[in-house]
Formats: structure tokens, C-alpha cells, sequence
């Protein structure tokens, strides 16, 4: 008798720790880290001191988010790259240091779409702003926000997408009376390019 009582609690037991471990694994599967690696060409509006006319806002940029946890969509990001615009017959070239507030909202079933925002803050570091005038520095702050996608072609492999408004800094004078925060901004930034995909899963 004391047999036959052992034989399904046993089995009971296994059932439990199959349950168990199964529950673990979906666990560890929704908070194991993912790394994206981005790179993309843009263009945009440059716009001189905000109202005088600019040019085409051209740049590349080369990113990286880590999503530490599945559950909640949040990326931590930086990045960088190259930008450039003319105004007043000069050029300003700027590399942006930035850091990037992602948001990845899980708004389907089709995994191979994921759809961001992001938050953008930083610094431009200009190249030759402070040729268009003797008090203006070539650096600048930059910053703004810009919703995407990923669609990814493969397991590791993604076409990578933006479109926002960035603000870039350059040639920043805090004596011009008109425009303290400088004359170089891009607007209605788009950009699209590729994205590697690196995550913990097996």
C-alpha cells in the first residue's frame, strides 16, 4: 500500500518540477539581454539660425541599444556619427555624442517587427562653426526625438528605420541676439539603414 501511494506522489512531484522549470525558462527567456547594433544614412531640413534659409541636412550614424529586459521595452542607447549642412556659403560638420531613451511597445504577435521611440540627448562637437562668426563656438547641444522600426530579415539581421526631429547646436553663440542656441538644426530627420541583432536566447 505504502507503494502505491509513493508512485503518484512521485509523479505529482515530477509534474510540478517539469511545470517549474518550464515557468523558469519563459522567464529567463523574456529578461535575457538584447543588443542591437544600428547603422544608417540620413537627411533632412538644415535651417540657418532657425529662420534664415539653409540646405540639405545630410549625416550617417552608427548606434547601439541593450534591452535589458523583455517585459517592460526599455533600451539604453548611445550614438554617434556624422552630419553636415551648409549655411552662409560655409559648411558645418558636426560627430553628435548622444544618448539614447528607447521605448519598444509590444503592439503584435509578428515577431520580426518591432516598433520604437526614442528620446535623444547630447553633444555636437562642430568642426568648423566658429568660421561663420568671431564669437560663435563650433560646439553645440544636441537633442530631440524619433519613432522607427526593425524588420528583421534573419535571426541576426534587420532593416532599421528613423524618422523624427533632431536638433543640432552647431556653431553655438550665446552673445547673438537672435539666436543663442545656434545655426544649425536638423529637422524632420529621416534615416534608414541596417541593424544586427544579438540576444541571449538559444
Amino acid at each position: 500500500m505504502k507503494t502505491l501511494r509513493i508512485v503518484p506522489l512521485t509523479i505529482a512531484v515530477l509534474i510540478s518540477l517539469n511545470v517549474a522549470s518550464q515557468e523558469l525558462v519563459a522567464q529567463t527567456e523574456k529578461k535575457s539581454g538584447t543588443l542591437r547594433i544600428n547603422g544608417a544614412l540620413g537627411a533632412g531640413t538644415f535651417a540657418a539660425g532657425e529662420n534664415m534659409g539653409g540646405s540639405a541636412f545630410l549625416g550617417g550614424s552608427l548606434s547601439a541599444d541593450w534591452m535589458p529586459n523583455k517585459n517592460n521595452g526599455l533600451t539604453y542607447g548611445l550614438e554617434t556619427g556624422i552630419l553636415g549642412g551648409k549655411t552662409q556659403n560655409k559648411i558645418i560638420y558636426g560627430f553628435p555624442a548622444l544618448f539614447r531613451l528607447g521605448w519598444h511597445p509590444n503592439l503584435g504577435k509578428n515577431e520580426k517587427i518591432d516598433c520604437f521611440a526614442l528620446l535623444k540627448t547630447g553633444w555636437g562637437f562642430g568642426i568648423w562653426g566658429s568660421q561663420i562668426e568671431s564669437n560663435s563656438q563650433p560646439n553645440g547641444i544636441a537633442g530631440g526625438f524619433t519613432f522607427g522600426g526593425t524588420y528583421l530579415l534573419s535571426r541576426h539581421l534587420g532593416l532599421y528605420s528613423e524618422l523624427g526631429y533632431i536638433y543640432y547646436g552647431l556653431a553655438r553663440s550665446s552673445n547673438h541676439p537672435e539666436y543663442p542656441l545656434g545655426y544649425g538644426s536638423g529637422k524632420l530627420y529621416m534615416s534608414i539603414g541596417l541593424s544586427l541583432n544579438f540576444n541571449n536566447n538559444k
